[in-house]
């Protein structure tokens, strides 16, 4: 008799890895295109090219990207539910590829803008349905660090794209200095859509289709291990069915169940207030204008900045499971909490005087702002607001959690260059504030995650569960499976 074995000493499979790695390839489209843009209006020919390059139209090739993927994110909410996780990525393979098409072949800059919206459309898709396909093909003892590739790769494709392809078409000429760069979108896109055909349905949505027995097929090759008893496979498959059936006999699918339902408005309350709380930690801000301030001392700070952070990143990834979603997210608050409080005394004190050691100081605790928000905020939102929310309501849920990101970062662009001007380093002081509240409010209110299953979570928020514990149903599956042998026994 093969013993059934608790999730937390089981390793994820390699089909496993090899799922949710694939599908953080279209992540990668994020991070370049959010960092290409950068390097790309800084080359010379671009400039001459497009010119009169002025600051309007400046301001318009980056920030239209964003409200392309306003509408990709809501796009997202509904294809992902009607059309699944699985095509829905595929279909923000091919805008992206029709994207970057546009951009690198740009004749005007209305054409480049054009490819800048369709681009950040198909990038708004990716960005809201890859965390959670890779959080519902995850199991739940390691859901932290599958889900979290994502901004992982959108680390690591904005590494790739504002430092080293760009610094390498710096010393190209002509026209392909820029539309190398913007044609450098397409790659990911390309790798997608020839992979696509291998990746499975999410099987919670072949559930919730009702496609049992291609469901049943994907948990085996996802979750099962040599040598495992068929029936651990059996209980896992259960519980996501029986729990997906009940939900949608007792509930009906659609935008108003969000704001009707109780358990679901405070599901989409901590969805929201976590993206909230990544922006109005100030890391946008820190990273729009700590250039300038390396610059003035003789630093190029993103060059040195980015393959840190990305490593952070990863560390967080290998220990959220261990830690938790809760305890990393109010202690990070805490610790931004204190680096901003010195960041901004000392630049209070000493940003305009001739004390190099203290600017030394200075930069390294905005270096060390960014190194503690990739190993707790950079990953986490992205992993926490799939996995609180129930089947029902988890794509549409995410595209307005995510949207209240994006609109966000909108508003302190906008916002942050005026208040720079007019109160200095005391703009940091916001951000002293919005930190400790967000750490308070995440100590006090958020529920823990870790190690539940997807169906399990809904416990946490008062729903009825039909198969609250997976652990239990292991164990009573054991004792039969122990029952049959011992009757077997008997028999003979």
């Amino acid at each position: 008799m093969a013993a059934i074995a608790a999730p937390s000493q089981k390793k994820v499979n390699a089909y496993t890895w090899a799922c949710g790695l694939f599908a953080a390839v279209g992540s990668l489209l994020y991070g370049i295109d959010s960092g290409i843009v950068s390097t790309v209006i800084s080359q010379p020919t671009f400039a001459m090219y497009f010119t009169p390059f002025t600051p309007s139209i400046k301001g318009a090739v980056v920030s239209t990207f964003g409200a392309g993927s306003v509408f990709g994110v809501f796009f997202a909410g509904w294809s992902a539910d009607y059309l699944g996780r699985k095509k829905s990525i595929a279909i923000g393979a091919v805008i992206a590829l029709i994207a970057g098409i546009i951009q690198a072949a740009s004749v005007h800059v209305g054409m480049l803008i054009a490819g800048r919206i369709i681009g950040g459309f198909a990038v708004g898709i990716m960005n809201m349905t890859i965390p959670i396909y890779n959080s519902e093909i995850a199991p739940s003892h390691k859901r932290g660090l599958i889900a979290g590739l994502h901004a992982q790769f959108v680390g690591v494709g904005f590494a790739v794209a504002a430092n080293w392809v760009g610094f390498g078409c710096s010393y190209a000429t002509g026209s392909f200095q820029w539309r190398f760069l913007l044609a450098f979108q397409c790659l990911p896109a390309l790798i997608v859509l020839v992979g696509i055909f291998w990746l499975p349905y999410s099987p919670r949505w072949l559930l919730e289709r009702e496609r049992d027995d291609e469901a049943l097929a994907v948990i085996k090759r996802l979750h099962g291990h040599k040598g495992e008893a068929y029936e651990d496979i059996r209980t896992e498959f259960y519980q996501m069915r029986e729990q997906l059936r009940f939900e949608k006999s007792q509930y009906v699918a659609g935008w108003s169940e969000l704001f009707t339902r109780p358990s679901n408005r405070k599901r989409l309350i901590l969805a929201v207030l976590v993206q909230a709380f990544t922006q109005l930690s100030g890391i946008n801000v820190i990273n729009y204008y700590q250039t300038d301030l390396y610059k003035g001392l003789g630093m190029s700070g993103h060059m040195y900045l980015r393959p840190c952070r990305t490593s952070a990143n990863l560390i967080c990834l290998f220990y959220v499971d261990t830690w938790g979603r809760k305890k990393t997210l109010w202690i990070t608050g805490i610790i931004m909490t204190i680096d901003m409080t010195l960041v901004m005394g000392l630049s209070g004190g000493f940003v305009h005087s001739n004390n190099t050691v203290t600017k030394g100081f200075i930069i390294a605790f905005i270096f060390c702002f960014t190194i503690i928000y990739s190993l707790g905020y950079n990953s986490i939102h992205y992993i926490y607001v799939p996995e609180i929310m129930s089947m029902t309501i988890r794509a549409r849920g995410s595209s307005i959690a995510i949207v209240s990101n994006v609109l966000i970062n909108i508003v302190f662009n906008q916002v942050s260059p005026i208040a720079f001007a007019q109160v200095g380093y005391k703009y940091y002081s916001l951000f002293i504030c919005t930190n400790i509240v967000g750490a308070a409010t995440v100590f006090f209110f958020f529920p823990e995650t870790k190690g539940k299953s997807l169906e399990e979570i809904g416990q946490i928020f008062g729903e009825d569960v039909i198969v609250g514990d997976l652990e239990v149903v292991r164990e009573k599956a054991q004792m039969k499976e122990v029952e049959m042998v011992e009757r077997f026994e008997e028999r003979k």
